[in-house]
């Protein structure tokens, strides 16, 4: 039987449009000729028979056995056939032999099939971490899978009777094209693999049959049955109250593979075709939309969550949205229109009308982008390119044996991010990992004076008299003009108005402060004070801010806020930041004792416990260290460049740290029995939560003087009560 070997790279291949995606003009056979190069085989695969269709598309599938997570049997007949962890597919749950069958749900003429593995021949066996996560160091796209070495074809007309019609024992994985020596007449085809790659489970990531149906055969649909159809027009944008137009409904959304091109200069513009888009929920991510749409189930019931692929969050996606800019909405001469996003993940690349305005990264980031010289004169047309984290991780779906992991100690390289949506103990991974636009997205129009976001900081100086608030406003503001501007800022709210003007120069920026000294308005009499839940009334006051320029209004922004005063009181200790060290002095009746030693409960860190110094002193002679430069000993060392005997040798710079455990102590020999009634410690930043002073007279039995205590409860105050 003749085959093809597909040995060109997965990036080759896609480029080459050479996917055989179900629905795009799936090949029937490449002819047997001499080795043809990648672009060969693509303007192959486009020129032959548009009648040969893949008869196995969406159709029943069983197999052999299935591993638990998101790799079910029907992800290898679902149209997304690509290699690598881009496609979606069936992983097998056991050894050799494992076997896969599609049931084409009617008699057909079979030409060919093409079989497409995650993993091909050259792809080392993927080795799992040591310790208790073997995904610990992945980043997401790793094979975890074989290929078969050694399969063979069967057909059947009626599922129990099969004929042998392919077999081979040089498959060499990724996209093999294997065409039959003559066309036969099946329902079921079949493909058993007696041998794989390596010891990692076998993945089918396209199980496609080529021919045609020879009766008519019921319907049959999946989660990436997008149809043909372009989504509905757009509703008509709106100017909101506050001047703004949200672009929140109306958007269309595509994978990069299906989107024709991943060109935002061509998709920008009214000539990119969208039939087979499907309605995007904005502001919402791609699992959201694709739910909403019917095509995946909702994932937190039952174990819907492994009929998702993993490969959601291995594309890029594609946000769409043609509109008319709204009756009244302000884009004249002079005026600068922002396209604004307050919140994408993980990246995105963003078009309009053909240009290129700007990226965005991480899903707390937010970004303005001054459109104005890309607006047309009629229909605009915007579109996004959004990415998934770059390093989703591969987590392990808790399973039969109830196991679960944070998928991989890589996912911090893309920090900040939402951690765990990558998989942890307590939920299983989320499919797009949270991908999309999820936040709201709108245009502005301002003058050249461009206002920021504010910061209101209130102060209650009369507490536990609460009649009095203190209140500072801090606005930024900068010129998006190239002059040099004299502007007017004023912020308002309750009554209270203040006002000033500052110069900003073009391109510049700066922050104005409106404090109670220079604005003694800001000293609020008997003020509405927000409560937390069950404490009060939550007031809220709106503030309004305003930028002016030559008397004109450049910008107006709104934003609610509460009057109150937040205190946290800190456990007893406290490390300086600056210098990673915190002073802690303990005293306790006078002793006898030629020993001292401290011994350490639970850790306050991941670290150990660790001293820059350790003094002994008795406060009748103060100035006096009976520990300075004597013998210290202790439980452990984290390196030997930390040993006891730097706590004792007056170098602030040197240090003891111990292992990372609890329980550990350091003790020191004092030479003789001395008198003293004090201890001095100053902690590095890896201190003891609890710890005893202890004395002894032959090192070998200790009394206990004092225990000591620095984990005590952080303590929230609001407005003076503690929370």
């Amino acid at each position: 039987m003749p085959e093809q070997h597909d040995r060109m790279s997965r990036r080759r291949f896609l480029s080459a449009n050479a996917t055989l995606l179900g629905g795009f003009g799936l090949v029937r056979a490449f002819p047997q000729t001499a080795p043809a190069s990648a672009a060969e085989r693509a303007s192959q695969a486009q020129a032959v028979n548009s009648a040969a269709t893949d008869l196995a598309l969406y159709r029943p599938v069983t197999v052999s056995s299935t591993a638990y997570g998101p790799a079910p049997a029907e992800f290898a007949v679902d149209r997304l056939a690509e290699t690598g962890v881009r496609g979606t597919g069936w992983r097998a749950g056991g050894p050799d032999p494992q076997w896969i069958t599609v049931d084409l749900q009617g008699p057909c003429r079979v030409e060919s099939v093409v079989l497409v593995f995650e993993a091909t021949l050259s792809d080392p066996a993927w080795v799992p971490a040591q310790g208790g996560n073997p995904y610990a160091s992945t980043t997401g796209w790793e094979i975890m899978s074989s290929c078969a070495t050694a399969f063979q074809l069967d057909v059947s007309a009626d599922g129990t009777t099969w004929s042998t019609v392919y077999q081979t024992t040089s498959g060499t994985g990724g996209v093999m094209h294997i065409s039959l020596a003559e066309p036969v007449i099946a329902r079921w085809v079949r493909m058993t693999a007696t041998q794989q790659s390596n010891g990692a489970p076998l993945q089918v990531n396209g199980f496609q049959v080529y021919g045609t149906s020879e009766h008519p055969r019921p319907p049959a649909t999946g989660w990436s049955n997008w149809g043909g159809q372009h989504p509905a027009p757009p509703p008509a944008l709106a100017t909101a109250p506050d001047g703004t137009v949200p672009i929140e409904s109306g958007w269309a959304l595509t994978l990069d593979a299906w989107a024709g091109t991943n060109d935002g200069s061509t998709l920008s513009t009214g000539s990119a075709d969208t039939a087979g888009w499907v309605s995007a929920t904005v502001p919402g991510t791609v699992l959201a939309s694709l739910v909403e749409q019917g095509h995946f189930p909702d994932p937190v019931e039952g174990l819907n969550n492994l009929h998702i692929p993993e490969a959601l969050s291995r594309h890029s996606w594609w946000y769409r949205r043609p509109f008319r800019l709204p009756p009244g909405f302000n884009s004249g001469p002079g005026r600068h229109v922002w396209l604004e996003f307050d919140g994408i993940n993980h990246h995105a690349e963003i078009w309009l009308n053909g240009t290129s305005v700007g990226e965005l990264t991480h899903p707390f980031a937010r970004g303005a982008f001054d459109v104005t010289s890309a607006l047309t004169g009629g229909e605009q047309v915007l579109a996004v390119r959004i990415s998934p984290m770059p390093h989703p991780g591969s987590p392990g779906d808790k399973g039969p044996s109830g196991v679960s992991f944070l998928n991989s100690s890589q996912v911090s390289l893309d920090f900040p991010s939402y951690i765990s949506v990558s998989g942890w103990d307590w939920m299983p991974a989320v499919r797009d990992r949270v991908s999309g636009i999820w936040n709201h997205v709108r245009l502005r129009s301002t003058g050249p004076a461009v206002l920021g976001d504010p910061r209101v900081d209130t102060s209650l100086p009369k507490l536990p008299d609460t009649s009095l608030a203190e209140v500072t406003v801090v606005v930024p503001v900068r010129n998006a003009g190239a002059a040099t501007q004299a502007v007017t800022v004023s912020a308002a709210f309750g009554g209270v108005q203040v006002s000033t003007t500052v110069s900003v120069p073009g391109g510049g920026q700066t922050e104005v402060t409106f404090s109670p000294a220079d604005f003694p308005a800001l000293r609020v009499s008997n003020p509405r004070l927000w409560w937390p839940n069950g404490y009060g009334e939550p007031a809220l006051y709106e503030l309004v801010m305003t930028a002016s320029v030559g008397g004109a209004e450049s910008d107006r922004r709104t934003r609610r806020f509460g009057l109150r005063q937040v205190n946290y009181e800190l456990p007893p200790l406290t490390i300086d930041g600056a210098t990673d060290r915190g002073t802690q002095v303990e005293n306790f009746p006078l002793q006898n004792a030629r020993y001292l030693r401290i011994q350490c409960g639970q850790r306050a860190t991941q670290w150990g416990d660790s001293m820059w110094s350790l003094s002994v002193f008795d406060t009748a002679s103060p100035g006096t260290d009976l520990a300075l430069g004597k013998t210290a000993t202790a439980s452990s060392v984290d390196n030997s460049s930390d040993e006891p005997g730097n706590a004792v040798d007056g170098n602030p710079n040197t240090r003891w740290s111990s292992a990372y455990k609890d329980n550990q102590w350091i003790q020191v020999d004092l030479g003789s029995v001395v008198a003293f009634d004090q201890v001095e410690i100053v902690w590095e930043q890896a201190y003891a939560l609890n710890y005893v002073i202890q004395v002894s007279n032959d090192g070998a039995t200790w009394t206990d003087v004092k225990t000591v205590s620095n984990s005590g409860p952080l303590q929230i105050k609001v407005n003076g009560v503690p929370i």
